[in-house]
């Protein structure tokens, strides 16, 4: 009867037979680092790639360092050139943090890295970073700053399968990595668009066809009805309803609960008014502020256009200690709008942008979830 404890919840078609339990030193070579001596010009600016803790963070395969050496530094250091394929682990300054080398390079002495046998995939020991990061910032010590030794580095125990498991493994990993990557660029790609748009739209750069009139300036609290919420009635409150009960946060959309009943009719804006102050959000819905959230009411102004607009305003604290944002606060602040028909062009163009971010930011986190499952569920 196999031992359950050694075979994952989830498995490849046609793999049964239990991991095995290895030390990294059984895995293939524990190799340190090592720094030429900065005084020496003719050792430094060459061609070999040199890396340090601070340019790996588990961001896969590293093709390039930003200080190089020279052949002679390497040499007159500690420093090993490793291959290809050797998995970069850091020893201090943040123990466990992981890379896979591209090309090969040589580190300095903040990491103990693991040039892997040939029967180990260097993608499915990177892929077990959370886990060896755990057992290695178990085994490291110091009193200015943690580190791990060689020694101690050889010593970490992990479960692994076959060499054709790891492999499969590896591929999918490497896939989910590749998406997650992915996913990340495009998300800041449309965040970047979002930002130029915001910049060039408010300050009139940008203009639709057909809009020529010069915007109107006014302070908000002149073109609109400023309120702010009250205490959250626990006795109402349910997990389940019709109205939205929203309190000063930005997790959830700020969404606490529900109520049977509401006390501002949508549309309308809400401003957070505690923390971190002034992101302004449009509902659609009505519903219930709680604690010190800030509601914007203006029947006559495109909702999306409205919600922009307010978060293009350079928002100051006007407060020690925590940081708050009042109703008149807010309405003091200088507010430029155009005609009712280009805050309506406006306002669409970002709010499809913004459509756009939440899709991209809802597919991030169901990839990081699905990631998270495997990681609990295919490793030992």
């Amino acid at each position: 009867m196999k031992n359950e404890n050694l075979v994952p919840k989830v498995r490849f078609k046609g793999f049964s037979d239990p991991w095995e339990q290895r030390k990294l030193g059984e895995l293939g070579k524990i190799q340190g680092g090592g720094t030429p001596d900065s005084g020496i010009a003719e050792y430094w600016d060459g061609n070999v790639n040199w890396f340090t803790p601070t340019e790996v963070s588990n961001n896969g395969y590293l093709e390039s360092s930003n200080r190089k050496i020279t052949s002679l530094g390497l040499k007159k250091s500690s420093a090993r050139l490793m291959p290809a394929s050797t998995v970069l682990i850091t020893s201090r300054a943040g123990v466990g943090r992981m890379g896979i080398l591209k090309y090969p390079a040589s580190t300095n002495q903040g990491f103990q890295s693991l040039i892997l046998n040939s029967a180990t995939d260097e993608y499915f020991i990177y892929s077990m970073q959370p886990i060896i990061s755990k057992l290695a910032n178990r085994l490291a010590s110091g009193s200015t700053f943690t580190e791990i030794s060689g020694k101690q580095m050889e010593k970490i125990e992990i479960m692994i399968p076959t060499t054709g498991e790891q492999n499969r493994i590896s591929s999918l990993m490497k896939c989910i990595n590749n998406l997650i990557a992915a996913n990340e660029d495009k998300l800041e790609q449309l965040k970047t668009l979002k930002k130029l748009m915001m910049q060039k739209i408010f300050s009139q750069e940008w203009r639709f066809k057909g809009f020529t009139d010069p915007w109107e300036q006014r302070k908000l609290g002149d073109i609109s009805k400023i309120t702010a919420g009250g205490d959250i009635d626990k006795d109402k409150l349910s997990t389940r309803g019709r109205y939205p009960v929203i309190a000063n946060a930005l997790t959830n959309n700020g969404v606490v609960g529900y109520y049977d009943s509401y006390k501002v009719k949508g549309p309308a804006v809400t401003v957070t008014g505690r923390g971190d102050v002034g992101h302004a959000k449009t509902r659609i819905e009505s519903f219930t502020p709680i604690v010190r959230l800030l509601v914007v009411s203006a029947p006559n102004f495109d909702i999306n256009f409205l919600e922009n607009a307010i978060n293009n305003i350079r928002i100051f604290n006007e407060s020690t200690g925590v940081p708050q944002l009042t109703a008149p606060q807010l309405g003091s602040y200088e507010f430029e709008y155009p005609c009712s028909s280009e805050q309506v062009c406006i306002g669409n163009v970002l709010h499809k942008i913004d459509n756009l971010i939440a899709a991209n930011e809802d597919k991030l986190n169901q990839l990081k979830e699905l990631k998270k499952y495997l990681m609990q569920n295919m490793f030992v």
